[in-house]
């Protein structure tokens, strides 16, 4: 099967399944999975001797109340630390609340058929396509990010998907000549999408979403409007 072939909508998890496990651990990836998401979000650091982890923000402070910044910790420090905030936190083992390693959640989308839809955090482009490439995944995968320097360097090293995120028309028509890209613009409000820019960006070949669809009426709204796919923090496929 291509990429975008499916069932429509193609539901993005949105750092894992995060109705029932905190975002961004073990569990809510592989809730995302059993329920059959398309895809499964997440986000990708380095550690500072050089392994990828699965982490939405640089620090720890958030999500593990520790004050420890991924990119200055190594991975055996890391790997110490709990989730501590999120649904079902108190009901989850420990173990399954540690820092998930990026070859984990790929592991968890390959053994289930779900798409990887990867946002890279800081230096970490090459040694993600590198092992994307090597689980056989990379026309099945999706790299992702806000910054884009990311895009370029992604689409310098490699024909994986692209997609930009926070996109504009200007930074659209680059991807359109790279190809094989998408882009999300912008619009929490659906109705203060500019007329005709969804079909504009369409005729270009380029794919686009919005965020995001967390109830059935901006689903159906976004299925209205031909998006591609749709990143959803609750709405689940069924």
């Amino acid at each position: 099967m291509k990429l975008f072939e499916g069932k429509k909508p193609l539901f993005i998890a949105h750092r894992g399944f995060t109705p029932v496990a905190p975002e961004n651990s073990l569990v809510s990836f592989k809730e995302a999975a059993k329920r059959k998401f398309w895809a499964i979000e997440t986000d990708v650091h380095t550690t500072l001797d050089g392994v990828l982890v699965c982490c939405h923000d640089s620090s720890l402070k958030r999500t593990y109340d520790v004050d420890v910044i991924i990119e200055e910790t190594t991975y055996e420090e890391l790997k110490k630390y709990r989730i501590n905030s999120g649904n079902n936190v108190e009901k989850i083992d420990a173990d399954m609340l540690r820092m998930p390693l990026f070859g984990e959640y790929l592991t968890i989308c390959k053994e289930n058929g779900c798409v990887p839809f990867i946002e890279t955090k800081g230096k970490v482009v090459p040694h993600v396509l590198e092992m994307v490439g090597k689980m056989g995944l990379t026309e099945w995968s999706v790299l992702s990010s806000s910054k884009y320097e990311h895009i370029v360097e992604a689409r310098n090293l490699s024909n994986i998907f692209i997609h930009h995120i926070f996109s504009d028309y200007e930074k659209m028509l680059e991807i359109s000549k790279m190809g094989n890209g998408g882009v999300s613009y912008n619009y929490p409000n659906l109705d203060d999408v500019p007329d005709g820019l969804i079909e504009e960006t369409h005729k270009n070949g380029v794919k686009v979403c919005l965020r995001a669809g967390d109830n059935e009426e901006s689903v159906k709204r976004m299925m209205e409007m031909e998006l591609d796919y749709i990143p959803t923090n609750c709405t689940e496929p069924k």
